[in-house]
């Protein structure tokens, strides 16, 4: 089983296991930096499945990297194997010499401790000013006396974070550090999280769940994919030209397309679309930007589709016969059930089927 390895663009002449593209300054950069973190021939998983296999990837002082997958994928099982609290099924880990700053999901928290201990024990300094600066920054001041007993869900999330900053470590890793925070809140941490890792010069890697998070909290992106697959490339590219299923999925910014080809090897994905596949009878996926998909005049040229809803995102969701489009086009005066008509302009991408045994 081979991984999806460090990728800087796939196109239908590309394979996995291309390295980053050799103008790229940030890849360049590294090579010349001393490495800070790595990970070699990692594997991690249980013995009856693996979650990753080969994983590898080198990040030197001040490198950011956001990790994604679904449930179950490993993302908190990497975080322990980096720390050194977990053993990979093989392969090994060259961590810094110093213990990192660690947010873990469930807080681990010590219920006898104050908040104001819990970031005071930690740092070995004993810098009362910089201790205050995180009471007031992760809005812990008024807090201070309290145990986690008292804390809603945010507040000892609020404390987790203080307390993985408080002794200054060279290497941060955080598990979902902006889960159960009300909007506001998660605005101001947005800004202010990242200040404070810069101003620390650390080495960060964050699981999220959250697409709106990884350009916030990282320089590249490791996405892991299942059954021992994974890619790694740059934020942007993953998130505006998505290699992989998961990772189109994953962005929220278009439609996943699904089929097989034909004799030729061509793939009818419906409304008109056709793509080339990988061969006669193998099934394929294939991403449909939401920018390609538009609202046509009633009477324009385009297909009959029926409005659903708008997204998230800005756009619209539109079934047009048994396909489920995202639009990125709004429109105030339609409600759920109205028809409309659909304009495609564009052709569908063919993403990556991942690792394979």
């Amino acid at each position: 089983m081979s991984p999806i390895c460090e990728i800087e663009a796939i196109s239908e002449s590309q394979q996995p296991g291309t390295s980053e593209s050799p103008d790229d300054a940030s890849s360049d950069e590294r090579a010349v930096a001393p490495i800070h973190l790595a990970t070699r021939g990692l594997a991690l998983g249980y013995p009856d499945r693996l979650l990753a296999v080969d994983l590898e990837f080198e990040l030197t002082r001040g490198e950011r990297l956001v990790v994604v997958g679904a449930s179950g994928a490993g993302k908190s099982t990497l975080l322990s194997v980096l720390a050194g609290l977990a053993e990979p099924t093989r392969g090994h880990v060259e961590r810094p010499g110093d213990p990192p700053g660690m947010l873990f999901q469930d807080g681990a928290l010590w219920p006898h401790m104050t908040v104001e201990r819990h970031i005071s024990f930690v740092d070995p300094g004993q810098d009362r000013d910089w201790q205050e600066h995180l009471l007031a920054t992760f809005q812990l001041t008024a807090l201070r006396e309290r145990r986690p007993e008292s804390l809603s869900g945010g507040e000892r999330l609020r404390l987790g974070l203080a307390r993985a900053l408080s002794p200054r470590p060279s290497w941060i890793l955080l598990d979902e550090p902006l889960a159960h925070l009300d909007p506001a809140l998660s605005a101001s941490l947005r800004e202010t999280l990242p200040l404070l890792v810069a101003e620390l010069n650390a080495t960060q890697i964050t699981v999220t769940h959250d697409p709106d998070d990884v350009l916030i909290f990282g320089d590249r992106l490791l996405s892991l994919e299942g059954d021992g697959g994974w890619w790694l490339g740059r934020t942007r590219f993953a998130l505006e030209s998505p290699p992989t299923p998961s990772l189109a999925a994953f962005s929220d910014r278009g439609t996943i397309l699904t089929g097989q080809g034909d004799a030729t090897g061509e793939v009818d994905l419906g409304l008109g679309m056709q793509i080339e596949g990988r061969g006669p009878g193998v099934p394929v996926s294939a991403f449909l930007d939401a920018a390609a998909v538009s609202f046509a005049a009633p009477d324009g040229e385009g297909i009959d589709g029926v409005f659903l809803s708008v997204d998230r995102r800005g756009g619209s969701w539109v079934r047009c016969g048994t396909r489920l489009l995202r639009c990125g086009d709004s429109h105030g005066r339609l409600r759920s059930g109205d028809p409309v008509r659909v304009r495609i302009e564009g052709r569908p991408r063919l993403l990556d089927s991942g690792a394979r045994s």
